[in-house]
């Protein structure tokens, strides 16, 4: 019975979760080069059942899991499991789809790069390219983060510069910088920040494939409204079921305690 709450209350957590990323990606829908989030779950019978008799030699210690101690005869305790977890928020790199603005400091990318930003914290990356042009003439987002190019930050004077397809930028018909666009091996290295942007735990490739500087475009979201409707109900459903399965062994619970244990 216990082990039937255990996995009730796992699932309505899970769904908990699953609800608040839908919700995050709903709210995005409008937000420029936004990736949507994906929850990733699993079961963990392996991990705390069958580890209580894992070899004296294990990496976490002389036969210790968690304060638990193994005993030479511990028998196995199952093929029933404590339910689901959460193994990792995963994110959906896959491009949006554009939208024509005409502002020369709206730029898109084709292609798995991303734009290249100074901030106080480091250098981060993104795929929103809704620039501005800050005070003294260098181009910045929204956050006031310099975007970068190959001679560091890039200098537009004001809105009349033009970007080719290659990211050379030119002002007044002359050379003056070329946005700087990265890739990574992995996508999976990124890990994202507050304001639309990335950092890495591993060090930009070399640009791999083919990619395209848009200007005077930006790139939408790439959340699908109809499909994360879809997946709330989905949820919402899940999350229901798991609910009344918790009512229904706590009232079973309650009535082995109260009637069926009672001593006459």
């Amino acid at each position: 019975m216990v082990r039937g709450q255990y996995i009730a209350g796992t699932g309505m957590l899970l769904q908990r979760r699953r609800m608040e990323t839908i919700t995050n990606n709903i709210t995005n829908v409008d937000t420029t080069g936004y990736k949507k989030e994906n929850l990733v779950s699993h079961t963990f019978d392996a991990v705390m059942l069958q580890r209580v008799n894992d070899d004296d030699d294990d990496a976490f210690g002389p036969a210790e899991i968690v304060g638990i101690r193994r005993t030479a005869e511990a028998p196995l305790v199952g093929p029933m499991n404590y339910g689901t977890q959460i193994d990792q928020l995963y994110v959906d790199y896959s491009q949006g789809g554009f939208e024509e603005t005409d502002r020369s400091t709206d730029m898109a990318l084709t292609g798995d790069v991303f734009f290249v930003l100074e901030t106080p914290a480091g250098e981060r990356y993104s795929r929103a390219g809704a620039f501005l042009v800050d005070v003294e003439g260098y181009l910045i987002d929204a956050e006031g983060n310099y975007v970068q190019g190959t001679n560091g930050r890039i200098y537009v004077g004001g809105n009349s510069f033009s970007t080719d397809s290659a990211g050379n930028i030119a002002i007044n018909g002359e050379y003056s910088n070329t946005l700087r666009v990265v890739s990574f091996e992995d996508n999976n290295t990124l890990r994202k920040q507050g304001g639309n942007l990335f950092y890495s735990t591993a060090e930009p490739a070399a640009v791999a494939g083919q990619y395209e500087v848009k200007q005077g475009f930006l790139e939408n979201s790439n959340v699908d409204v109809g499909r994360e409707m879809v997946d709330m109900l989905t949820v919402y459903r899940a999350y229901e079921t798991n609910q009344r399965m918790l009512t229904m062994i706590d009232e079973i619970v309650g009535k082995a305690v109260n009637d069926i244990g009672r001593l006459r």
